[in-house]
C-alpha cells in the first residue's frame, strides 16, 4: 500500500475556504463535515507517512478530526490552513508513537529506582544499541507477548498500569483519577506486573 501523494481537494478557492472555516468556527456541523471531506485524504496520507501502515489509520484520523473540531476556533490564518492541520496531525502522531514506544518497553525483575520507589527493570524493546539479530528478534517476541498480556488484563489492572508505565502519572494522579487510595493504586500496579510476568516466558 503506497500513499505518497499528499493531496487536498482543490474544488474551493481561497475565499470559499475562508468562508468554510469561518462557519466551522461558529460551530456549524455541516460545514465541518464538508471541511473534513476536503482534508480527509490529506490527513490519511500524513498519518501513513508518519506512522506507517501498521496502525489503524482510520481510528487515528478520527482522533485528529476531533482535535481539529475542538481547536479550530483558535485558527487565526497566520499560517496556511494546511500547515495548521499538519501541525495537529504531527503532534498527535508524535504522541501516539511515544505511547506505543513506551508500551514496548519491557519490565521483568523488580529493582529499586529513585522515582517514587518504582520497582521495575526496564529494557528497551527496540534494543537501540543491540546489533545481534537473534537478540533483536527475542526482544520483539517478548514485547509482543507483553502487549498481548497487557490487553488481556482485567480493566482495573490494565488501566493503572497504562496510567503508570505509559502515561507516567504519579500515584497521586492515578489515585485522583480513579478515586481510589494510593495504597490501592500501588497494590494494583504490583499485581498487574506480577500477572504479566507469570504469563510471559522470559
Amino acid at each position: 500500500m503506497v500513499m505518497a501523494v499528499i493531496s487536498v481537494d482543490n474544488r474551493y478557492n481561497a475565499t470559499e475556504m475562508n468562508e468554510l472555516i469561518a462557519k466551522c468556527q461558529l460551530g456549524e456541523r455541516e460545514a465541518f463535515d464538508e471541511l473534513i471531506t476536503r482534508y480527509q485524504r490529506y490527513i490519511f496520507n500524513l498519518i501513513y507517512q508518519h506512522l506507517g501502515s501498521n496502525v489503524d489509520i482510520e481510528d487515528i484520523a478520527q482522533e485528529v478530526f476531533v482535535r481539529i473540531f475542538r481547536f479550530i476556533k483558535k485558527y487565526r490564518g497566520e499560517a496556511s490552513f494546511e500547515s495548521w492541520v499538519y501541525k495537529i496531525v504531527l503532534n498527535y502522531c508524535r504522541s501516539y508513537a511515544r505511547r506505543r514506544s513506551m508500551l514496548n518497553r519491557l519490565f521483568f525483575v523488580p529493582v529499586e529506582r529513585d522515582d517514587e520507589n518504582r520497582s521495575i527493570d526496564i529494557i528497551d524493546a527496540q534494543a537501540g544499541k543491540e546489533n545481534n539479530p537473534m537478540k533483536l528478534i527475542e526482544h520483539q517476541r517478548i514485547a509482543n507477548d507483553i502487549l498481548d498480556e497487557l490487553r488481556k488484563l482485567p480493566a482495573i489492572y490494565k488501566d493503572v498500569l497504562i496510567m503508570r508505565e505509559v502515561n507516567e502519572l504519579s500515584y497521586e494522579e492515578i489515585s485522583e483519577i480513579l478515586d481510589i487510595s494510593i495504597g490501592t493504586v500501588k497494590s494494583r500496579i504490583s499485581r498487574a506486573r506480577s500477572m504479566i510476568r507469570d504469563k510471559v516466558k522470559l
